[in-house]
């Protein structure tokens, strides 16, 4: 059975459920009057969406989201189509004729946010368990309360459902923000978000036991996904861990490895504990680990198999690690954002208003961070790590880069840099080295 089969099992009856929730759901409300308590979180939503709005519009989108064309079009037509739902919405809402916006409304919805939200889903961070169950059911509520506006657009019912479907996204931006300011749910910070959102907005649209049925559809999904595509404990651990940005490893994954290998003694220092690691994979005792054997570990530290390959090419010597260079290059993979905020920033730019730094000295800084050996240039291996940090898929991220190295030298200018890369740097400089402006 292909991976394909196995999704369109997964998915058929999770459909099914949500498309006979939504039906009795919807249509047990009462269509006469909106109640107080809907009309107050409609427009508590309504301040929420300009708010988010007007961060989307003036800082840069996550770099995961501008690398390839099709990427950076799904962002602005996300963007775009939100703005739009978002207007008609309020515009169809006061109006004594509200169809045609109402269908303005609902056409944006289905052709631009539904399908771009869909394209996105696969590459959304936190817990996948939680994440992307969460997101197909916004998405097919979403899809399924913009028809019924299309056959219903007079019905204030159905243009307020559709709006505040819409704003579960506004609502875990929210959520997200308030949570990281606060300081809780830092271990899960995006599931948490998307989950008080979806708490939130479910019941208004449908009823009383909207909640319930969004348990239920998030269980369900969870059991479907282990009956069927029969993950190994490696996937179980990246099925249900929150994953961040900044991340290339997967940290519990290493930890389960290592606690299987490790012969050391409790309260041992981290160097021990790898030095223990590595006498118990050092099976000929010759003091060295072959490349194979190295690749194996970073399989099951679940890191993308092209960096893996391009990681070892880099780091290994005659053929292999020997106990300083497995230390130091393999159990300590550095970060992008360890990298760069562990280094020290050029002088004349530490206490200047990140404001008034152009964007060829943001360049410079993230540029020079990354050089480490001083070269005058990026190889890709170096990029590439940042990307797949970033959340990029593997395959795009290669695709990404060889869309820029023209002449194939696997080597990146500042210039080149400057010029191909401003996603990467004005993110970098934006939410690493100044964190204060952190992205939603």
């Amino acid at each position: 059975m292909n991976k394909n089969t196995k999704v369109a099992l997964l998915m058929l009856p999770l459909t099914i459920y949500m498309l006979t929730c939504y039906y009795y759901s919807t249509n047990l409300s009462s269509e006469a009057t909106l109640s107080n308590q809907k009309l107050a979180l409609c427009a508590a939503s309504i301040l929420c969406n300009f708010y988010v709005l007007y961060y989307h519009y003036t800082n840069p989108p996550h770099p995961k989201f501008l690398m390839l064309p099709t990427r950076k079009f799904s962002i602005r037509v996300h963007t775009i189509s939100g703005t739009i739902e978002l207007v008609c919405g309020i515009i169809a809402f006061f109006s004594s004729d509200p169809a045609i916006w109402a269908i303005i409304m609902a056409s944006s919805a289905i052709i631009g946010h539904v399908t771009s939200s869909s394209y996105q889903t696969p590459i959304v961070f936190g817990a996948k368990a939680i994440m992307i169950p969460s997101y197909i059911f916004c998405i097919g509520l979403h899809l399924y309360c913009a028809v019924q506006v299309l056959l219903n657009p007079t019905s204030m019912l159905w243009i307020s459902n559709t709006f505040l479907v819409l704003n579960v996204y506004v609502w875990c931006r929210v959520f997200y923000v308030v949570f990281s300011r606060i300081g809780i749910f830092k271990e899960s910070l995006y599931s948490s978000s998307i989950l008080v959102a979806q708490l939130l907005i479910i019941p208004a649209v449908l009823g009383g036991a909207g909640n319930l049925i969004l348990m239920f559809f998030l269980l369900g999904y969870a059991f479907l996904y282990v009956l069927i595509m029969q993950p190994t404990p490696g996937e179980k651990i990246n099925f249900i861990r929150e994953s961040a940005r900044q991340t290339l490893i997967n940290e519990q994954a290493k930890e389960l490895w290592v606690n299987n290998y490790s012969n050391s003694v409790a309260g041992a220092s981290d160097r021990e504990v790898a030095q223990s690691v590595f006498d118990q994979l050092d099976t000929d005792g010759n003091g060295w680990l072959d490349n194979e054997e190295a690749k194996g570990i970073l399989k099951q530290w679940q890191v993308p198999a092209s960096f893996a390959e391009a990681f070892i090419s880099q780091k290994s010597q005659n053929e292999g690690f020997s106990f300083e260079l497995f230390y130091e290059n393999v159990w300590q993979i550095p970060s992008i954002k360890q990298r760069l905020t562990s280094a020290k920033i050029h002088s004349e730019y530490l206490n200047k208003d990140p404001k008034t730094v152009s964007d060829r000295e943001k360049a410079q800084m993230i540029f020079s961070q990354l050089d480490v050996d001083h070269s005058g240039f990026l190889d890709f291996f170096e990029i590439q790590t940042l990307l797949l940090e970033w959340g990029l898929p593997d395959l795009e991220a290669k695709q990404y880069l060889n869309q820029y190295d023209a002449n194939g030298d696997k080597k990146f200018s500042f210039e080149e840099f400057f010029e191909h890369m401003r996603p990467i740097w004005l993110f970098a400089f934006s939410n690493i080295l100044y964190p204060r402006q952190s992205t939603v």
